[in-house]
């Protein structure tokens, strides 16, 4: 999470507990004004000035409360943040959930196929969607058992967050079933979700400011020290397999990969074999098998092939 995340959390908390405090406020300042305006009733009416009595029930009494808006008004508010801020979102509900000393509100919006949101007025505007913020809590508790922690979004069409994954998922083209999944965190102004897959190699994704979606694989991560939390061996080692069926690489009892890197003419994978000398291949972006290099001729092909016990080296170089 950013620190901007973080104080967006902090922000919604704090807003809750003034508002919490506004509203027990209001109730009690309510009761009281009800009790005096009863009493001035009881007096006009003793003194029979039924006429005058008429005219100041037409009139909010001097202090009360203003009526609550209606769920149409709620959610054309919410609706006016969220186009201020260029929120992706079609509200579909929203609640408002309060509103503190100063006059900020406090809002809950549920979007048609997205992540819903909690609002906050401040200056600018506190927007945290519901998977963010449940993941920072996730987070702080597992830091902290004992920390008090902030609210949640409550709607029932924001237990989404399966459903707005997969979809994700989809429209950045990860050829999978998705199983598992979590927030990583940002890459400029947008968020970076990793997916699992069910039995084979798992995703990074993130949109692109200009439209569209960065996707990158886990096994190509890899090749960066990078781990991902929902993939395992075995799961890169069945896409690899995949891969390879059909091909000049299929007699390779695949063991373990290594992802080397790709250039203008494809991308090499280097595969450890089972009972047999291991290999490199060059795949094209559909993951089709080009060419296969056998270790004991690769030594030129990326500095050769290093899952292979005593295999070649040679320079860092690739193909051309």
């Amino acid at each position: 999470m950013t620190n901007r995340s973080r104080l967006q959390a902090i922000c919604i908390a704090t807003s809750l507990a003034l508002l919490t405090v506004n509203s027990a406020s209001a109730s009690a300042a309510a009761a009281m004004q009800d009790r005096e305006n009863a009493g001035r009733e009881s007096a006009n009416t003793e003194r029979g000035n039924n006429s005058r009595l008429n005219r100041g029930r037409q009139q909010p009494a001097r202090g009360q409360a203003p009526a609550a808006p209606s769920p149409e008004e709620v959610l054309a508010e919410a609706q006016q943040i969220l186009t201020a801020n260029n929120v992706r979102c079609q509200p579909t509900e929203a609640k408002l959930l309060g509103v503190t000393p100063e006059q900020q509100k406090f809002f809950e919006v549920a979007c048609a196929n997205d992540f819903g949101y909690m609002l906050v007025t401040t200056t600018p505007a506190t927007i945290v969607d519901c998977y963010e913020n449940d993941t920072t809590q996730a987070r702080q508790k597992a830091a902290n058992p004992e920390a008090v922690l902030g609210p949640k979004c409550t709607l029932p069409a924001n237990a989404n967050y399966d459903q707005v994954i997969a979809r994700m998922a989809t429209e950045a083209g990860v050829p999978c079933a998705v199983n598992e999944y979590g927030l990583i965190g940002r890459k400029g102004s947008n968020y970076v979700y990793e997916v699992g897959c069910d039995g084979v190699d798992g995703y990074r994704i993130n949109r692109k400011d200009g439209g569209g979606w960065e996707v990158d694989s886990c096994l190509t991560l890899a090749s960066a020290n990078i781990t991902c939390n929902y993939t395992t061996k075995p799961e890169q080692i069945a896409s690899v397999k995949t891969w390879f069926s059909g091909s000049d690489a299929a007699a390779c009892d695949v063991s373990d990969v290594r992802y080397m890197g790709s250039n203008a003419n494809g991308s090499f994978i280097e595969a450890k074999c089972n009972g047999s000398d291991g290999l490199i291949a060059r795949l094209n972006n559909e993951k089709a098998v080009q060419q296969v290099y056998p270790c004991a001729e690769a030594a030129q092909i990326g500095g050769g092939c290093k899952l292979t016990e005593g295999a070649p080296q040679g320079t860092n170089g690739s193909e051309n």
